[in-house]
């Protein structure tokens, strides 16, 4: 567990849209009522929710948009980078 309280935390490092590194961390922590959330940060900046534990649903808006966001861009003929 780290300062900000995840479980089963993941972190990759990646760059931002100017170029600086970032790390991008998924994981498990507990929302302000004590549920146990996934959620996403990056960096230093807020932790985002987007699935509590009780979510009966097997994909979240948010994981949806972000593989649709990707669909988009190999549409679009953009080739993948790192």
């Amino acid at each position: 567990m780290t300062t900000r309280g995840w479980y089963k935390e993941r972190t990759l490092t990646t760059v931002d849209t100017v170029g600086r590194e970032v790390s991008v961390t998924t994981g498990l922590t507990r929302d302000p009522e004590g549920r146990l959330v996934a959620a996403i940060a990056i960096s230093d900046g807020p932790t985002a929710i987007y699935r509590y534990s009780g979510d009966a649903e097997e994909r979240t808006e948010l994981v949806t948009n972000t593989a649709d966001t990707v669909k988009e861009l190999r549409r679009l003929g953009v080739p993948p980078t790192r």
